[in-house]
Order: C-alpha cells, then structure tokens, then sequence
C-alpha cells in the first residue's frame, strides 16, 4: 500500500463494495432504459429470491434457498418456472457482471441479480426500494426439484395454493402475496418466457 493509498483511505476513499454497487446500478438503469427489460429483470431477482422456504432454515447457507443466486445455475435456470430467464442472466446482467469484474469491481451474482430487481422496480415508475447487500453467491447441495417452491400455474384451488407457497417465507401475509401476485402484471406477455 502506498503513502497516497493510506491518505485516501483515512480521508473516506469508497469502499469496493459500495463503489461497485454503484457502478452496477448505473449499468442497470441504463440497460433497463435502453431494451425496456425492467420486468424480466424483476422476475428474476423474484425467482431466486422465491426458492428460500423457512422450513429449511436449519439446513443453512445455501440449502435454504432464497437471494443466493442459485437461479444461475443449469438446475435452475434451465427448469420450467424459469422459462426465458435465461436471457436476463445472459443478455442483460451477464455482460454487466462481466464488465464490473474486468474493471477489478467485484459484485456477486446474488446482489446484482436483487439490485436488479430493486432498480427494475425503481425505473418502472416504483418506488426505491431500500436493500441491505453483501450477499454471497450459494448453490444447494441438496438440490430441490421444480418448482423450487415457487407457485404452480394451474393449481386446483389457486387461493389456497399461493396461501401454501408463500406462507414459507418469513412473515408473508394475504396482503403481501396480492401485491406479489399483481407484480406478474409488469411487462409484456411472451411465449418462451411462461413458466
């Protein structure tokens, strides 16, 4: 470390982390402007988000699930609730990735996936969306099958379907899984993108 490193360091040079976040989050909005991918982007913070199940709290780090980015991986990427994910992660947050780790910035696959999430959000008119980061990227040893807890799309009594699927989390009401389930509304409908 050099005398100039020193100095700035005491003097409030910013952090990596923070300093990739932001670069990160530039990257995002202006991707989101330019290809309107705002909505695919939040279905793919969600899906990864969507496979934590508080029935496996004990299991630990990474085998309960939740913003690990796991979604990257084939198992997962590649099943049917996932289908067009695919192309959030190579098209649009993959290049980012690649260009912040070139640039020496340093963002796991769990945070940029979220904060795309949460900017997606943000740049579609919504509000900011406050988000604690620092997440490591995890794949589960004990691999879930589809749908990873995520909710059928033609279940027989839909009410108490998503009741079942999304009282595993943490906490989650009735009023939670409306506002969840009107998120499906953002964007526009695809085929190769129905899952």
């Amino acid at each position: 470390m050099s005398c100039f490193d020193c100095f700035c360091g005491l003097f409030g040079a910013e952090d990596p982390k923070k300093k990739a976040l932001k670069a990160a989050k530039a990257k995002l909005v202006d991707v989101i402007q330019a290809k309107s991918c705002g909505p695919i982007l939040l279905r793919t913070a969600w899906h990864d988000a969507g496979t934590y199940d508080m029935a496996n709290k004990s299991k630990g780090f990474p085998n309960s699930g939740g913003a690990i980015g796991s979604i990257t991986t084939p198992h997962e990427i590649n099943a049917p609730p996932n289908a067009g994910l695919k192309k959030a992660q190579d098209v649009y947050l993959g290049p980012i990735k690649s260009e912040l780790d070139a640039a020496g910035l340093h963002i796991s696959w769990a945070d940029l996936i979220q904060l795309g999430g949460a900017t997606a959000v943000e740049c579609m008119g919504g509000p900011k969306i406050a988000m604690k980061y620092g997440r490591l990227d995890g794949i589960p040893t004990e691999l879930a099958p589809p749908p990873f807890g995520l909710p059928d799309a033609f279940p027989d009594d839909p009410a108490a379907h998503v009741r079942e699927v999304f009282y595993k989390y943490d906490n989650m009401t009735d009023e939670d899984i409306v506002a969840l389930s009107g998120a499906h509304t953002v964007g526009r409908l695809f085929n190769d993108r129905s899952g």
